[in-house]
């Protein structure tokens, strides 16, 4: 007999990945990842087919399985969509964007009341550009708002990936009137706000009925399923970032962080770098030896900002920089630089929201980067609070959606996570650590003219 489950869907901007919880137990039963198959049409643009290619064929081996319940949806905040060449093409975050001058002029009022800073990595800055340039085919939503439609008819989305669009105002939880009349779209263009937690309508796969639930956006998704660990979650993805769920907002703190809408009651704060992930793959690509480094303190210095950095900067036009090279210098200690200068990027996120938390507890520490052991340890010598990792570390996002797709049955469940380690802070990087921060803050102002 098959077993009553309820699934937690992250479609990733990589790959797919899904947690199946049993209903009767409250234990995982299943955590898989799904490869898409690769259709890209530029660097962050990806046609929309992809992504509904792998979610019916997710669906259809899980029913095959299991007596599928419920799903809920996780995707990657920061995407827009727009129809080309006779399909819908996904802009996603790290797709290449040319800053517009006009666009930022005329966004700086607006987004006051969104949470978000004015930037390029926000899809309202890729909408408003197309809407000066004359182009109206982008749509008010992205991926998360499409792949529900797709299912259910049903043109819906949840509070923290309408805020991460930019045209959500956070303190009325509803849509920015204003900035829609600017960019003339029509409320009845919009999806639908609702918890994350409760039911949009159903889905039939090969026969059978499916509630389908928003689920979170990714980040806030996977704070959720470690909330019980602590409210502050860490992740070092393609991007990297820290967050922290919260009933306050901390969007106008000196730290520059952004604040999306959960629910009635809570908010998810956090940075986010867009150098995590990304860079380490690029200098695998291009032969620098990061994997088997042994990084020391001191010496040179490398600011990853490959894609421009977003927290506390936000500024697309930051580049990688390599500080204190000389003709000593060989490949090894480049390698090192690379590896110290993410991990630093993720430590100062976390600095930032424990210091605004004043919180003496730990960090959960998630996503593909945790497997690299040295960018680990150069993170536990430069923060204060103990990191924290689950032996499901690469499933955080997906475990949060199957959360919400079974409180939208009306179950609620709290998941067991196993901790594989607790790194507690040992000061071994901190004054490294702070002649980083202190050198980037100097680079970003004096060659890129930051203030």
């Amino acid at each position: 007999m098959r077993k009553d489950i309820c699934v937690g869907l992250d479609v990733g901007t990589s790959a797919a990945k899904y947690t199946a919880i049993d209903l009767s137990t409250g234990s995982v039963v299943a955590q898989r990842r799904v490869e898409y198959s690769r259709a890209d049409t530029a660097v962050g643009v990806v046609p929309m087919r992809m992504y509904t290619e792998a979610l019916e064929q997710t669906l259809g081996d899980l029913v095959q399985e299991f007596a599928v319940r419920s799903v809920a949806l996780t995707t990657a905040w920061y995407s827009a969509i727009a129809p080309e060449n006779g399909g819908d093409l996904v802009y996603q975050w790290n797709s290449i964007w040319e800053r517009n001058e006009a666009v930022e002029r005329e966004l700086r009022g607006f987004l006051d009341v969104s949470g978000c800073h004015v930037d390029i990595l926000f899809p309202v800055y890729k909408v408003m550009t197309a809407h000066i340039l004359g182009n109206m085919s982008f749509r008010p939503y992205g991926m998360k708002e499409y792949l529900i439609e797709w299912l259910t008819g049903e043109r819906t989305t949840d509070y923290s990936t309408a805020s991460a669009s930019g045209l959500l105002d956070i303190r009325k939880r509803d849509w920015n009137q204003p900035l829609l009349d600017t960019l003339g779209y029509r409320r009845d263009d919009m999806p639908r706000l609702q918890r994350h937690n409760t039911p949009v309508a159903t889905v039939k796969i090969k026969g059978e009925s499916i509630l389908v639930a928003p689920g979170l956006g990714d980040g806030a998704s996977a704070s959720y399923a470690c909330k019980a660990v602590s409210d502050i979650a860490a992740n070092i993805g393609s991007t990297m970032a820290a967050r922290e769920l919260a009933p306050i907002i901390r969007h106008d703190m000196l730290e520059r962080l952004w604040t999306f809408v959960v629910d009635e009651s809570r908010y998810v704060n956090g940075g986010i770098s867009s150098n995590g992930g990304s860079v380490l793959e690029w200098a695998r690509k291009t032969k620098w030896s990061i994997d088997e480094v042994q990084v020391r303190q001191g010496g040179e210095r490398f600011f990853p900002w490959l894609h421009g950095e977003r927290t506390p900067f936000w500024s697309a036009d930051l580049r990688g920089t390599f500080t204190g090279v000389d003709v000593q210098t060989d490949m090894a200690t480049l390698s090192a630089a690379i590896v110290k200068g993410v991990a630093f990027t993720l430590s100062r996120m976390i600095n930032a929201m424990t210091q605004a938390r004043s919180c003496p507890s730990g960090v959960v520490v998630a996503g593909g980067g945790v497997r690299l052991s040295e960018l680990l340890r150069v993170v536990q010598g430069s923060v204060r609070v103990p990191l924290t990792i689950l032996k499901s570390f690469d499933y955080l996002a997906s475990d949060g959606a199957a959360l919400s797709a079974a409180e939208a049955l009306g179950v609620p469940l709290e998941l067991h996570h196993d901790i594989e380690s607790v790194l507690e802070p040992n000061d071994v990087f901190r004054a490294d650590y702070e002649g980083w921060i202190a050198e980037a803050n100097n680079v970003a102002s004096g060659v890129y003219h930051l203030a």
